[in-house]
């Protein structure tokens, strides 16, 4: 078995990406690569299934963990949606190329808007499987925490750099942000605002979506949002970066120590 590409049908970028990662591989590699499952819904499950077994494993690629580096860079995992940073180190170095300055906690923002940013129901349903309403049952479930006053819901926007630009003008008067496994958590987070994902790279900081969390949300010390930056920048990688294997040797071989 050799590596078997999974773009989503008639999308030019996903088969543009999952070859720039299959180029990168050596001609020894064995597994599926996918950009989004939309369209492609049977082998992701079946890809899920095998490698929960031990088979072989699947790649998943999709936009950057970082907002501002969107087109620029994209993610990879093996074997999950996103890259897990619990117990993983870095030396700093691909972060402190992008520049990216994690601010400190603003102040006096509590009583703020609660920002509440759906994913696209592609996403929601194809790629995790989920049915039902989930912007419509968190906002419930926000009003039965006595905040429903400071709900504002952020609708799903196929533009990015456009969705990139609002996301931050609503931070300005906001308290916590509350999605699924959004970049706009991580944004948050960076921007000195706290968050709560449900699910994704950055539920390891926030935690869960219950009362006490959205009262009194989470703030991760300055120390613990660098290293998980860190981490971030070292698992999202430009299309040379694809192609040149910078990226297959880097999910191949042990985390760096500091």
């Amino acid at each position: 078995m050799s590596l078997i590409l999974r773009p989503v049908p008639h999308k030019e970028k996903s088969k543009l990406i999952c070859k720039a990662f299959a180029a990168g591989a050596p001609a020894s590699a064995k597994g599926d690569v996918f950009f989004g499952t939309e369209g492609v819904m049977d082998y992701w499950l079946a890809c899920q299934a095998r490698a929960k077994q031990g088979g072989a494993p699947f790649w998943y690629c999709d936009n950057s963990y970082t907002d501002p580096q969107r087109g620029q860079y994209f993610r990879v995992t093996k074997n999950a949606l996103q890259v897990d940073p619990r117990g993983k180190t870095s030396t700093g170095e691909r972060l402190r190329k992008l520049g990216i300055v994690i601010k400190h906690w603003r102040a006096n923002v509590d009583d703020g808007l609660i920002l509440v940013i759906p994913q696209s129901d592609d996403f929601m349903k194809s790629t995790l499987g989920k049915k039902g309403d989930w912007c419509g049952e968190t906002v419930a479930k926000l009003k039965e925490f006595g905040v429903g006053h400071r709900i504002k819901v952020r609708p799903w926007l196929r533009d990015k750099k456009k969705a990139y630009i609002e996301l931050r003008q609503d931070l300005e008067g906001a308290s916590l942000v509350v999605t699924w496994s959004s970049a706009s958590a991580i944004t948050a987070l960076l921007e000195g605002i706290p968050a709560i994902s449900q699910s994704g790279a950055a539920h390891a900081l926030t935690g869960p979506l219950t009362k006490e969390n959205v009262l009194q949300p989470r703030r991760p010390t300055l120390l613990e949002r660098t290293r998980f930056a860190q981490i971030l920048a070292d698992n999202q990688f430009t299309l040379d970066e694809f192609r040149d294997g910078t990226a297959w040797r880097w999910l191949e071989r042990d985390q760096p120590k500091e």
